[in-house]
């Protein structure tokens, strides 16, 4: 049975992990958790039934008795964030309580739960004329001796559409130790199940200001026709999506580090030179010129590879927690940095400031985790009790004009989980949904920012990257296109720098020491292999030299042979080149003017431009050039007794033959 309700619905499943939520009660054993949620995020409408899900978890050994489950309103309203928090966590609250409705449950077997809801009409809860405000709401659960409590609240709005909301959507692709993405890894975040996919799915017909790490844009286009049809798919449809959007910066990169470690201009990618396949941008010509006439073959630019459909392009968004006074200084300006109003020090609530030359936006931190808690949460009734909570803080809170909020990065939530967060910011009372023109239009306020220090091991890690910049650069100088080198190394350094990383610390550690190893290792990619010293026999000879190439692309280098004796004649500069991680030997004719003795001479690899790579090597060259002479006629003496033994040998031969002959004539 059920008194003072319109109708109730109950389901019994297995048990499901509840994660921590506003309105979410376990009992001190941890066995039982009784979890309420109203619908429509807490807002009650005169004249509408007011719907209540409780959620009852069974973790214990033992089965729970059928009991019954008593609604009650508080008669106060919450007249402030902090008497909010206090109800949501210590179910303490003022004023006196009055029973809304009740309800029978049935029992709850071990290892199970028990779901009920409960539509109330308004004359019952009392919310058909409720004055606006919020007010706390609890539910008590009695099975057998046992009762567990649940605390949440009802919302009566104020009048509609008094000031705007802007919400900040990230699309990214999550932590990657590759400058792009690769297809098998494309295919499987933009297919049916790809958080990629998922991503699109939550933002789609929403009004979520959408910020899209251009990587994958890039990763995407990069492939040519070999891209993934699912990717290709998934571009087209986030460019048709009308949302206002902002790029980040690539590989959604940290841009607090690069602050910390000196950057003044946040990193770019400038080529894409080694992920592009020239065959992968072949289109068949046509003409009547020729029987075969020839492909083209027409590569993307860097702006076509990055377009993510931007409607502002001054824009940065650093990862919360990592940015404040230094970042906004640095960056603020010649673009808008956004912020949280955490590290925003001001005597009123504001979503537009600046701070000394600094243009800022600036997003509620507390709304924001909440709404980024609640995008995490699996658990329907977890999650409704959550976005319920944070209606009633935005309803509390000092924002009377604009306000933005983000749901911030993660990685893998569910389209289901990020939509529901993002609907509730529209569905805020008495505010409507606002693009960024909008938000950048509002009068700023000035203010001051506290201090945020970068991550120490974070900058060191850069820092060693952009130390080594240098060398890179010149070891580049012997490919046909250095950006094959640089652009690679720039794009693995910004998705290393990438925020995703942020909730994996020991992960990134382990990748930002691999690739400092192979920073150290292509800075001395190309080098002569050390050899032994030279005997020379002859006046006449070819050395032998080794090159190494560790680079993943041909190179093109000049080794130079200097002697240091002039009676040694050598070919003094012979180019080369080694195939992508080959040795190659290098062969330099040599003319010794001497007959014999020791010399020595200087070895210089060098790039085309005529750069030294590494150190140079002496080696010692012993000469043994008179042996040829003696040699020589040792050689013709002994031929010619040869000659002259074989012929004597012959006529001696012939001659017996003869005298046999004639002593059988007779």
């Amino acid at each position: 049975p059920i008194r003072s309700a319109a109708a109730v619905a109950a389901t019994l499943g297995l048990l499901a992990p509840l994660p921590a939520g506003a309105a979410t009660t376990t009992d001190d054993t941890g066995e039982v958790a009784l979890t309420m949620a109203p619908g429509n995020q807490g807002i009650v409408t005169p004249g509408e039934q007011v719907v209540i899900t409780l959620n009852a978890a069974n973790a214990g050994d033992e089965d729970l008795e059928a009991g019954e489950v008593t609604l009650e309103r508080g008669v106060r309203r919450l007249s402030t964030e902090a008497a909010l928090d206090t109800w949501l966590d210590t179910g303490v609250a003022p004023g006196s309580f009055v029973e809304i409705a009740a309800s029978d449950i049935d029992p709850v077997a071990s290892q199970a739960e028990t779901a009920l809801t409960l539509a109330i009409e308004d004359t019952d809860t009392g919310t058909d004329d409720l004055a606006a405000g919020v007010y706390p709401i609890r539910a008590t659960y009695r099975s057998g001796e046992q009762e567990h409590v649940a605390e949440s609240v009802l919302v009566s709005p104020q009048a509609a559409g008094t000031a705007g909301v802007g919400v900040i959507v990230p699309i990214t692709a999550g932590a990657l130790t590759t400058g792009l993405i690769g297809a098998g890894t494309l295919s499987d975040l933009t297919g049916p199940d790809g958080s990629l996919s998922a991503q699109l799915d939550a933002v789609s017909g929403t009004s979520a200001i959408l910020a899209v790490d251009p990587a994958i844009a890039a990763s995407i286009r990069a492939l040519g026709s070999s891209a993934p049809d699912d990717a290709v798919d998934w571009l087209d449809r986030l460019l048709a999506l009308p949302n206002d959007r902002f790029a980040l910066q690539f590989g959604d990169a940290d841009l607090a580090t690069q602050v910390g470690a000196g950057v003044t201009t946040p990193l770019q990618m400038t080529s894409f030179a080694p992920y592009l396949d020239p065959a992968d941008f072949t289109v068949a010509a046509s003409g009547e010129q020729s029987p075969t006439p020839a492909p083209s073959v027409t590569l993307p630019t860097v702006d076509e590879l990055l377009d993510i459909g931007a409607t502002h392009d001054d824009l940065y968004w650093p990862a919360t927690g990592t940015a404040g006074a230094e970042v906004a200084a640095t960056l603020g300006g010649a673009a808008t940095v956004v912020v949280p109003d955490s590290v925003v020090t001001t005597e009123s609530a504001v979503a537009r400031a600046t701070a000394d030359d600094a243009s800022l936006l600036v997003y509620d931190a507390e709304m924001s985790a909440a709404l980024q808690e609640a995008s995490e949460t699996s658990a329907p009734v977890d999650r409704s009790a959550q976005l319920a909570a944070l209606t009633a803080h935005a309803m509390l809170s000092a924002h009377s004009g604009a306000l933005l909020v983000t749901v911030d990065r993660v990685d893998g939530r569910s389209a289901e989980a990020l939509r529901d967060a993002i609907l509730a910011v529209a569905g805020l009372p008495s505010r409507f949904a606002v693009d960024l023109d909008a938000l950048l239009a509002t009068d700023p306020t000035p203010v001051s920012l506290e201090s945020v220090p970068a991550d120490p091991e974070r900058v060191a890690a850069l820092t060693g990257y952009l130390d080594a910049a240098a060398d890179l650069e010149h070891i580049a100088t012997v490919l046909d296109d250095p950006a094959l080198l640089l652009s690679n190394e720039r794009a693995t350094q910004l998705q290393l720098l990438g925020n995703a990383w942020l909730s994996s610390p020991e992960e990134w550690t382990d990748a930002a020491t691999a690739h400092q190893r192979r920073v150290d290792a292509w800075s001395d990619g190309v080098a002569l292999v050390p050899g032994q010293d030279i005997s020379l026999y002859g006046s006449n000879a070819t050395l032998p030299f080794t090159v190494r190439n560790d680079l993943p692309w041909p190179a093109t280098v000049t080794l130079t042979v200097v002697p240091n004796d002039a009676r040694l004649v050598v070919q003094e500069s012979t180019t080369v080149v080694i195939g992508a991680e080959q040795t190659s030997r290098v062969e330099v004719p040599v003319e010794a003017l001497i007959g014999s003795g020791v010399s020595s001479i200087d070895l210089q690899l060098r790039t085309p431009n005529g750069r030294n790579l590494g150190d140079g090597q002496t080696y010692a060259v012993s000469v043994e050039a008179e042996w040829e002479t003696p040699t020589m006629v040792a050689l013709s003496v002994l031929v010619t007794a040869l000659l002259v033994l074989g012929i004597v040998r012959t006529v001696r031969r012939h001659r017996r033959g003869e005298v046999r002959s004639d002593g059988r004539s007779r």
